[in-house]
Formats: C-alpha cells, structure tokens, sequence
C-alpha cells in the first residue's frame, strides 16, 4: 500500500515537471514570435551590450535559482522561471529567420521524440547513472564555454562539433535528471517538493531546447 502511494506520488510529481516544462516551451514560443515580428530582433542582435546582458540575465537567474531554490517561495521560483523561459524565447527568435517553418517543424518533433525515449529510458532504468555525473557536467561546461569561445571565432567546423557533442550531453542529462528526480522526491517533503518541481521543470526545459537547437544547427534547411 505504501509503495503504491509513493508511487502516485512520483508520478504526480513527474507530471507537475512535464506540465511546466510544457509551459515554459510555450512562453517561449510566445516571446520568440512577438520578437520577431515586432522587429525586435534586430535590435537586439545587432547590439553586443544588450544581446549580452540577457544573456547574463539568463544565467543569473539559472545559477541562482538552483543556489537558492531551497530558500525561495515557490511562487518566486516559478516568476523566475517563467522570466528565463521568456528571455530565451527573445534569445532563440533567430532559428525563425533562419531556418524554414518545415524544417524547424521537423526538427522539434523529432527532438520531441528523443528526449521522451531518453526520459522514459531515466526513469524506469536501473542502471545507476550517477556515475556518470561528473563527465556529464564537466562536457556541459565544456560545450558552453566553447560555445562562447566560438562567438568570436565564427569557425563553422567548430560550430558542428560543438553542436554534435552538446547533442549527446545533453542527451545524457536528459536521462540522468529523470532518475536524479526520483531521488530528490524520496529523499524531500511535501513543502521542499514543490520547489523541486520548478527546478526539475528548469532543468527539462533546458535539456529539450539544447537537444532541439542544436539538432536544428546540424540538420535544418536554411532559409
């Protein structure tokens, strides 16, 4: 009986992840079109100071909320996310001037197969995949800070292996989260779960859209 009730449990706190991962999506979806099509892009693009500057807005409120999440109020946890999934929809607008509609399509649906078969592999696998975190990590730093370091390069070559490598970590990430979750539910109560769920949605959400970028750099059809 109580393995059936935590099992309810987990799901539910599953769904509640999914559910907002979901949401985000969808604001950036919203934000990325309002960009675009108010000619907002241009502005910010052409900008270094301010194209920059939300960026580190970004990992400002990346980096705090997964230092803070036990301290936050989960309304504020999930006003800063929803302000993160925002601001990387201003930030991914240009995937719409760039590449066409069937192919970003294309492209989302088959990311959106991947990392179900990749979550659904996380959690119900019993393969310990904590081992695996350290390498994880470690390449995820490893692909940002190239990413950054590409900037100035603008070296295509570089461009693709960085993009091909940031499939398989985040891939990894994608599986390895849905088990962490599992642990991070058992080992938390009701008031801590909560804040868990906006973080794990975070986490998802980032998984899915480095997955799909990053495929689309690799496989879309410009324009």
């Amino acid at each position: 009986m109580q393995n059936q009730k935590t099992q309810k449990g987990l799901n539910e706190f599953f769904a509640s992840i999914y559910i907002w991962m979901f949401i985000g999506l969808v604001i950036s979806a919203a934000f990325s079109y309002f960009t675009l099509y108010q000619g907002l892009g241009i502005a910010i693009f052409s900008n270094p100071i301010l194209y920059y500057g939300l960026i580190a807005i970004q990992l400002a409120i990346l980096f705090g909320t997964q230092i803070l999440i036990k301290r936050l109020s989960p309304s504020s946890s999930y006003f800063l996310y929803f302000v993160y999934a925002a601001l990387n929809g201003i930030l991914l607008s240009w995937i719409f001037i760039i590449y066409t509609a069937g192919s970003i399509i294309a492209t989302f649906l088959a990311a959106s197969i991947l990392f179900l078969g990749l979550a659904v592999y996380g959690f119900t696998t019993k393969k310990d995949l904590t081992k695996y975190s350290t390498v994880l990590f470690a390449a995820m730093w490893g692909v940002f800070f190239s990413s950054l370091f590409n900037i100035l390069l603008k070296n295509n070559t570089l461009d693709i292996i960085i993009s091909g490598i940031a499939i398989l970590v985040f891939a990894g990430l994608t599986a390895y989260d849905n088990q962490a979750y599992q642990q991070i539910y058992l080992q938390s109560n009701d008031e801590e779960r909560s804040r868990y769920v906006v973080l794990g949605a975070l986490h998802m959400y980032i998984n899915f859209v480095m997955i799909f970028v990053n495929l689309l750099k690799l496989f879309g059809n410009r324009r």
